[in-house]
């Protein structure tokens, strides 16, 4: 473990390497909670009522489903690790202490950071007003790695991403809701980010 000076301004590329995961946001909790414990839960109750099951029996059930459900939220994580140590983009998934890392590329090739937003949509194809912020890897190739995505305030993916841009020391673009992002080439060759109607 690194040690830092206490009179010493904190320097985020100093660390060795930085995990890059997102919780997810409040809306994608309620859909979540809705689909995993409403329905199962729902239909218990209701072979309960209809078809005789014993209550002790749906008891234990419902108690086993909610042991496995909560083993597999604190068990298995996904997100992405940039490892200064190793110069590369992994992307890990960690399965009850069984951890599996695929590589994805080098420091190197990240051009530069930023967020993509899209408007959210009805159900009929209406206009909502309201965007998802996801923030985005884009690799020298025009290749883009989309990280991780958010309903909520844009503010904590804006930092984050100047996080990363900070750490891998490439530009930061931030979003612009209501544009489409469009990865361009300047004359010189630096990988860019416009955003465009």
């Amino acid at each position: 473990m690194q040690d830092f000076d206490e009179g010493e301004k904190f320097d985020i590329r100093k660390l060795p390497r930085l995990e890059v995961s997102k919780p997810m946001d409040a809306m994608m909790r309620i859909a979540a909670g809705i689909f995993l414990l409403l329905i199962p839960y729902g239909t218990l109750i209701r072979l309960v009522r209809d078809n005789g099951l014993q209550p002790g029996s749906a008891a234990i059930i419902g108690l086993v489903y909610a042991a496995f459900l909560t083993a597999v939220y604190y068990g298995c994580k996904r997100y992405y690790l940039l490892d200064r140590t190793r110069n590369a983009l992994f992307k890990v998934t960690r399965v009850f202490g069984m951890v599996s890392e695929s590589y994805l590329c080098s420091l190197g090739d990240i051009a530069c950071v930023t967020i993509d937003s899209r408007e959210r949509m009805t159900k009929n194809g209406g206009s909502t007003g309201q965007f998802w912020y996801e923030s985005c890897f884009v690799l020298k190739n025009n290749k883009i790695v989309r990280l991780h995505r958010t309903f909520e305030d844009s503010y904590d993916e804006i930092q984050d991403a100047e996080q990363y841009a900070e750490y891998l020391g490439v530009n930061f673009f931030g979003p612009k809701p209501g544009l489409e992002m469009k990865v361009c080439k300047t004359p010189d060759g630096k990988t860019i980010v416009e955003f465009v109607r």
